[in-house]
C-alpha cells in the first residue's frame, strides 16, 4: 500500500518554471510556509529552460549610437507606445493590454537589475551597452542568445534549495481538493518514492506553464500535458482562448530528438538581419525583415509556409529550409548558441541550410485570470504564468506573474486562520482514482507511452496548424476512439510505486485527452482565422464579430459550457474590420 503523508502549508504552489519558482521565492520572503510541487526537476523541467530571448524595448537611438535627448516622460511613453503595438500584434489583439503594460514595466525596472545582481549579466559590447536587434532594440540576452532560459532557471533553482522553501520534485499534482467550493489544497503523488501526498493550504498558486507535448512534433518536455488546464477547469475555473495555439515553422526536422532545437527567426543580436526561409526549389520565400512591426515572426512564417505547401514547395514535416547564409560570421559564433549543436553533425550555417518541420509550441490561451491580482475566479485558486490566459509575453512576464500572485496569496492567507478542513470523500475519490491506474492488466493493453503516442499522432494527423471543420470533427473522433477503446485497456509494465514513470504517464494520458476534447471544441466555436489559428474554411481575419474571448467552463451537467466576452483594447487596436488572414502581420 503506497504510504499516505498530509502536509500542511500557507501556500502550496505547483509548477517549478520561471512563474512558479518566483512565487516561491516570493511567498517565502513575505514570511509565508511554502510548498512547492515541481514535476520533472526545479530548473531543469518545462518550458523556461527554452526562453532564449528576453523582452527589453529600449528607447530608440539616434544614429550615432546615443539615446536620444528627450525627457525621460517622453522616452519611457514612446517605450510603452512601442511595447503595446508589438505586444498586440504578439498576442493576435487577444492579450490584456493592461497587465501587458505593468508586466513590461517591471521587466525594465525590477526583471533585469534584480538578475544582474544575482550574477546573470546580460550580453554587451565593449562600451558596456546591452546588446539588441538592430535598429529597433526589442529583445535582450543572457550569455547568448538560445541561453537566457537555462541561465535564468539555474539561478531561481539555486535560490529555493538554498531557502526554507518545502521542494517536492518528480511529484505530480494530480487533482486540486476543494471545500464548500473552496481550493483547499492538493492531492499528488511522488512517482519516484511512492508517497500520495495531501497537501493542505489556505491559497494554491497554479503555475504549471504551457500545455506543449499534446503533438507528435513538439518543443515542450514530457511534462507539459496540460495537466494544469484540467485541474482548474475541474475546480470550477474558466478557460480561455485555448484554441490559439502556437506552432514554430523553423525546429530542426531531423535528427526527431532535436524537433525542439529552434532555428530562431526573432530579430538576431547585434545586427540588422534576421533568418531566411526556403522552399525545397531553394527560393527564399520568408525573410523576417519583411515584417518589422511584428517583430516575433512565428505567426508570418506560418502563414507564407502554407502557400508554399499549396505550390508544392514544403510540406508540415520538411522539405523546406532555415538559412542564415546572409548573417555576419562573427554574430553567428558569438552570439547564437544553436550554432554549437549544428557543428556537431557537420553543419556550418555561415554556408549551409538546416531542413525544418513545424512543432507545437507554447499556448496563447488558459486558464481565464485576474491580470491585476491573478485569482481564477475559485476562492483560494491563483494562476501564474503560462497556464494562464492573459498571454504572457516571455520569462519576464511569467516571473511578474509569479510576484502579483505570491503577494495575493500572502493577503488571503494572512486573512484566514486555517483552511477549510479537506473533504473525506473527494479526497477518497481522488486516491482510489490514481491507485486504479496502478494496474499490469490486462496484458495486451497499450502502455501509458504508446497510448500518449496515440493521442499525439491524432492530433499531428487531423488537427494540426491548418484546420477545417471535417479534420477538427475527425479529430475529436480519433480523441473518442483512444477514450473509449485504449484508456480503459491501459496497464503498467510494473505495478512498483517506486521510480514508476509510467504510473505518472498514466495520469498525464487521461488528463492530455480531457484537455485535447476541450481543446478541439473551442476550435471549432472560434469561425476565422486569427494569429496562430488557422482555419482553411474561414480564411478570414474577422475583427468585427470575432475580435473577442472565447471563454468555456464546466456546466452542472458535466458538459462544456462556450461564451464570447468581449475585449479590453486601451492602448491599441487593429485598423482591419475584416480582412484575408495572409495580409494582416498578425
Amino acid at each position: 500500500m503506497i504510504p499516505i503523508t498530509n502536509l500542511e502549508t500557507d501556500v502550496l504552489i505547483v509548477g517549478g518554471g520561471g512563474a512558479g519558482a518566483r512565487a516561491a521565492l516570493a511567498a517565502q520572503e513575505a514570511g509565508l510556509k511554502t510548498t512547492l510541487v515541481v514535476k520533472g526537476l526545479l530548473g531543469k523541467s518545462g518550458c523556461s529552460i527554452f526562453a532564449g530571448n528576453l523582452n527589453y524595448f529600449a528607447p530608440p537611438k539616434d544614429q550615432g549610437g546615443q539615446p536620444k535627448p528627450e525627457a525621460a516622460a517622453a522616452d519611457q511613453e514612446t517605450r510603452v507606445r512601442r511595447t503595446m503595438q508589438f505586444l498586440a500584434k504578439y498576442t493576435h489583439y487577444l492579450g490584456d493590454q493592461e497587465y501587458m503594460r505593468k508586466a513590461s514595466e517591471f521587466t525594465q525596472t525590477e526583471f533585469y537589475p534584480w538578475i544582474e545582481r544575482r550574477g546573470i549579466y546580460m550580453l554587451r559590447d565593449e562600451q558596456g551597452d546591452i546588446i539588441s536587434d538592430q535598429p529597433r532594440r526589442t529583445q535582450a540576452w543572457a550569455a547568448q542568445m538560445g541561453m537566457s532560459g537555462t541561465l535564468v532557471m539555474d539561478l531561481l533553482r539555486k535560490l529555493i534549495l538554498g531557502s526554507p522553501i518545502q521542494l517536492l520534485e518528480q511529484t505530480t499534482a494530480t487533482r486540486l481538493l476543494l471545500s464548500e467550493g473552496e481550493v483547499v489544497g492538493a492531492a499528488a503523488l511522488d512517482f519516484v518514492r511512492g508517497r500520495f501526498y495531501l497537501i493542505h493550504a489556505k491559497v494554491v498558486i497554479l503555475a504549471t506553464g504551457h500545455s506543449n507535448y499534446l503533438s507528435l512534433r513538439s518543443t515542450g518536455t514530457r511534462d507539459g500535458s496540460a495537466s494544469g488546464w484540467v485541474m482548474a477547469y475541474e475546480a470550477g475555473a474558466r478557460l480561455q482562448n485555448i484554441e490559439m495555439q502556437w506552432y514554430h515553422a523553423s525546429d530542426v526536422a531531423y535528427p526527431a530528438t532535436w524537433m525542439r532545437l529552434h532555428m530562431y527567426p526573432n530579430p538576431l543580436p547585434g545586427t540588422v538581419h534576421r533568418s531566411q526561409l526556403v522552399n525545397n526549389a531553394g527560393e527564399t520565400f520568408f525573410d523576417g525583415n519583411w515584417h518589422l512591426e511584428n517583430p516575433v515572426p512565428y505567426i508570418m512564417q506560418l502563414k507564407h509556409l502554407v502557400k508554399e505547401i499549396r505550390a508544392g514547395q514544403a510540406s508540415l514535416e520538411g522539405g523546406y529550409y532555415s538559412s542564415y547564409r546572409h548573417v555576419e560570421r562573427q554574430v553567428l559564433e558569438d552570439y547564437i548558441y544553436q550554432t554549437r549543436f549544428m557543428k556537431k553533425i557537420g553543419v556550418d550555417l555561415k554556408d549551409e541550410v538546416i531542413e525544418n518541420g513545424v512543432t507545437w509550441h507554447m499556448n496563447v490561451g488558459g486558464v481565464r485570470v485576474d491580470g491585476q491580482t491573478m485569482e481564477s475566479g475559485v476562492p483560494g485558486l491563483l494562476i501564474a504564468g503560462s497556464v494562464g490566459g492573459l498571454v504572457t509575453g516571455g520569462l519576464p512576464n511569467v516571473m511578474y506573474d509569479g510576484l502579483v500572485a505570491a503577494r495575493t496569496a500572502a493577503e488571503r492567507a494572512r486573512a484566514l486562520p486555517a483552511a477549510r478542513p479537506l473533504d473525506a470523500g473527494q479526497v477518497a475519490a481522488e486516491q482510489a482514482r490514481v491507485m486504479g491506474l496502478l494496474r499490469t492488466e490486462p496484458r495486451d493493453g497499450l502502455l501509458p507511452g504508446q497510448a500518449k503516442k496515440r493521442i499525439r499522432r491524432v492530433m499531428w494527423e487531423r488537427h494540426n496548424y491548418i484546420k477545417t471543420e471535417t479534420s477538427m470533427l475527425a479529430a475529436l473522433d480519433g480523441l473518442r476512439q483512444v477514450e473509449e477503446d485504449d484508456l480503459p485497456r491501459m496497464r503498467l509494465q510494473t505495478d512498483t510505486t517506486r521510480f514508476n514513470y509510467d504510473w505518472v504517464d498514466a495520469l498525464d494520458a487521461h488528463d492530455m485527452l480531457r484537455a485535447l476534447q476541450l481543446e478541439v471544441q473551442f476550435c471549432l466555436f472560434r469561425k476565422e482565422s486569427r494569429g496562430a489559428f488557422y482555419r482553411e474554411d474561414y480564411p478570414q481575419t474577422n475583427n468585427q464579430d470575432w475580435l473577442v474571448h472565447v471563454v468555456g467552463s464546466k456546466g452542472a451537467d458535466g458538459q462544456l459550457r462556450l461564451e464570447r466576452l468581449p475585449v479590453d483594447l486601451p492602448y491599441a487596436q487593429p485598423q482591419e474590420q475584416v480582412a484575408s488572414f495572409f495580409e494582416v502581420d498578425y
